[in-house]
């Protein structure tokens, strides 16, 4: 460590000349990222759910789908189905769009009878002009379960345009597309436009918009921090160097790895404005605290590099290894974020203890007034010495506030609401909402129920029992709709007059069915029921709630009705987007498991070992568990759900929490061979004053994110700048009460300084 005292303190101007030279590399990093979020890709290749999604790609080739919705008073005039025609041939027109392949009530053919015989013509082939004609469109939209229901509302009030989309397709340019079809057709119908594309893009707008808003307002609120800290212009100016200069390096860096600005990752400016800003306040309170006990300023730079530098840097080192900990997720974006989040801390460290006391050389000393802070000072000393005096009270609070915590933690739902995940007033929530109100809704799961045999669909017993499982499918209170061949042989054995019940059709009748729905079907909608060879149906089950959940508890139920109703080796496969989000929350729960044991032993590990013990290294972790906990209590109680932005807090609570542990401990460890009283007392007026800034710096920085138009990123917000209080106001009072409940006082009087925890270091 003296070396690279000797290095910052002896040569400032080549150690400036360097951080120049770096931050304009990691700027043109910063020039290559790229805003993406996408909802595939997320889970590992060999997942047993991707896998079987993958299956059922393979043989239906599913598409993504745009949805543009029709809102009327009444559909069912020559206005209202001369808005559908045209809005169809609109949406035809929209890049990367499968013009044959658009469905609408304008594009479906219709097999109805009549008087004279069978006809089949598109519904709105000609508009009817009398009340008759009125009546029999009606009635033949009634009798078909493919278009009533999910073209067209039952009461004629939505109508939904669907149009498939070429692989290869760019979001932004269907997006504007859509957006530009709303405009011009918003008037007497309102218009909503919705699918996964729009909502793909509707959330990258977001988070553009967030990432503007964020660091500025941010750094802003940091500035004024600092000041009210420091109140030194220059004493703001270096910390917020650091600050400015760390997001620089961290987003350059993702940058040059080819890393994506995600949903997740929209949060890492902020997480680097609070972690930096808290080694500066640090930094700068033990600058300023020994300003006058030196006249020299390379002593100065130095006393304060031996007194802080250390401490920051064991701190960075622990806060980097927790935010690995997010390795463990199975979750492609919360492993990367989890990865530039360590380097990220790792670069405020290193540019703190670097950049830091480069500055301080080169202006010469500062003056400020943030040590005579006696307000902030009382507080602190008030609330230790009133824990210390009644210890036994507050921790029979513990006691009782940690398993009511625990009880509501166990109530946490888990996995993202997609459709929630825009506030109540945005267009895309709103649209979806209308889909599942007045249609099937816009979460559907794909399921391909696989016979093992040519032809094997055509079998009446095939064909019965899957019409028992769509009936049990329609019977959920979620479920919209479910479609399959079942509805096209159905119609048409309803249209041929014969009315025969499923039992009663045999394979004959259901080839000639068959057979006469593909004379007037497209060959992409035949392909949407069924495979070439006839072995494996197709069936899309359209779910009105989004609520994850929900979905889980659908395909459970799916599952157990097929294992009862299906025997011979006929297997059912599930696929659509919805299996992913299913796939999604089991890796967030057991992922979650996996990093909370993994960043509390790193914690542990790294703690002892730098303490030398193993009771020190648990009482370091002591307020940040006791903290997690109540955080998760909370998130029970408010009902706020673990979902994959979520899914960081306990690498950011642990990774930043230990800052205010160590801080805490270095000190009270310094000054316990004077007493407990005596180290209580200089503890919480010395650290415990940067301590109560640092949190006041990070509940601030955190509480910008409540600003986003994203639900999640708004409560992961408010979450952690509430953890960060909870964690100050722990640290002041679990460390007296453990301290004045033992008998350490005794074993302590040979405490561990700076001196013997840089050798422990190294």
């Amino acid at each position: 460590m003296n070396n690279f005292y000797k290095l910052t303190t002896g040569h400032p101007v080549k150690c400036i000349c360097i951080f120049l030279l770096l931050t304009i590399i990691f700027s043109f990093g910063t020039t290559k990222l790229e805003t993406k979020n996408s909802f595939d890709g997320e889970l590992p290749e060999d997942d047993f759910i991707n896998i079987d999604i993958n299956r059922v790609k393979e043989v239906f080739e599913e598409r993504s789908l745009i949805m543009i919705g029709i809102e009327s008073d009444d559909l069912f005039t020559t206005e209202g189905l001369s808005s559908i025609i045209s809005l169809t041939e609109s949406v035809k027109e929209i890049p990367y769009v499968f013009k044959d392949e658009v469905k609408s009530l304008a594009t479906v053919d219709n097999l109805s009878e009549r008087d004279w015989g069978l006809q089949s013509n598109g519904f709105l082939d000609e508009l009817p002009d009398s009340a008759l004609e009125w009546k029999q469109l009606k009635n033949d939209i009634n009798k078909n379960d493919i278009v009533n229901g999910t073209l067209i509302s039952a009461d004629g009030k939505f109508a939904t345009i669907v149009a498939p989309l070429d692989n290869d397709f760019i979001g932004g340019e269907v997006y504007a597309a859509a957006k530009r079809i709303k405009e011009n057709y918003q008037g007497k119908e309102t218009i909503h436009i919705s699918g996964a594309p729009i909502l793909v893009e509707d959330v990258q707008l977001g988070i553009s918009k967030d990432s503007k808003k964020f660091i500025g307002i941010a750094i802003f609120l940091v500035f004024i921090g600092f000041y009210i800290c420091f109140r030194s212009v220059i004493g703001v100016l270096f910390p917020l160097i650091m600050v400015v200069a760390s997001i620089i390096w961290t987003m350059g860096m993702m940058g040059y790895l080819g890393l994506n600005i995600t949903v997740v990752s929209n949060v890492l400016p902020v997480i680097m404005i609070a972690v930096a800003s808290s080694y500066g306040i640090h930094f700068m309170n033990t600058y300023f605290k020994l300003t006058k006990s030196y006249d020299s300023q390379k002593e100065l730079v130095t006393a304060t590099l031996d007194k802080i530098g250390l401490p920051i840097l064991i701190t960075g080192i622990t806060s980097s290894l927790g935010s690995l900990s997010l390795l463990v997720f199975n979750i492609h974006s919360l492993k990367e974020f989890g990865f530039i989040g360590a380097i990220g801390f790792l670069f405020a460290t290193i540019i703190c203890l670097f950049l830091m006391p480069a500055l301080c050389m080169i202006f010469g000393k500062l003056n400020a007034s943030y040590s005579d802070n006696e307000i902030l000072k009382k507080i602190t000393l008030s609330y230790s010495v009133l824990v210390l005096n009644h210890r036994k009270k507050f921790i029979i609070g513990y006691l009782a506030l940690i398993p009511v915590c625990i009880w509501f933690a166990k109530g946490i739902e888990v996995g993202d609401d997609y459709v929630k995940f825009f506030p109540k007033h945005h267009d895309g929530r709103i649209a979806a909402e209308n889909f599942n109100h007045y249609l099937g809704g816009i979460r559907v799961m794909d399921l391909m129920v696989d016979s093992k045999a040519d032809g094997g669909i055509k079998d009446s017993n095939f064909f019965n029992q899957l019409t028992t499982l769509q009936q049990s499918i329609e019977d959920d209170k979620h479920v919209g709709d479910a479609i399959s061949y079942v509805d096209l042989v159905s119609h048409v054995n309803n249209t041929m007059g014969a009315k025969l019940k499923s039992a009663e059709l045999n394979e004959e009748s259901i080839a000639q069915y068959l057979m006469l729905h593909e004379m007037s079907a497209t060959p992409g909608e035949v392909n949407n029921f069924y495979d070439e060879t006839y072995s494996k149906a197709h069936m899309q089950v359209f779910i009105k709630s989004s609520n994850p959940e929900d979905h889980e508890n659908i395909q459970l139920a799916i599952a157990a009705k097929a294992d009862q109703l299906f025997s011979g080796g006929v297997s059912i496969h599930f696929g659509g987007d919805v299996m992913h989000r299913i796939a999604l929350g089991k890796y967030i729960v057991s992922g979650k498991i996996m990093n909370i044991l993994l960043a509390l032993f790193i914690v542990l590990f790294s703690t002892s070992l730098i303490f030398r013990s193993l009771k020190k290294g648990l009482f370091t972790l002591t307020p940040i568990v006791i903290s997690l906990i109540m955080v998760f209590g909370f998130m029970g109680i408010t009902g706020i759900r673990l979902g994959i932005s979520t899914s960081l807090l306990t690498a950011m609570i642990v990774g930043i929490g230990i800052d205010f542990s160590i801080h805490y401990l270095v000190s009270f460890y310094r000054h316990i061979g004077e007493g407990l009283e005596s180290a209580v007392r200089k503890t919480s007026t010395g650290s415990g004053q940067a301590i109560a800034y640092d949190a006041m710096s990070n509940i601030i920085g955190f509480s910008v994110l409540s600003i986003s138009g994203f639900l999640p990123v708004q409560h992961f917000g408010w979450l952690l700048a509430f953890s960060m209080l909870l964690i100050f106001v722990n640290t002041l009072a679990i460390f007296p009460i453990m301290f004045g409940l033992s008998t350490m006082q005794n074993d302590e009087t040979n405490e561990l300084n700076i001196e013997q925890l840089k050798y422990n270091l190294s």
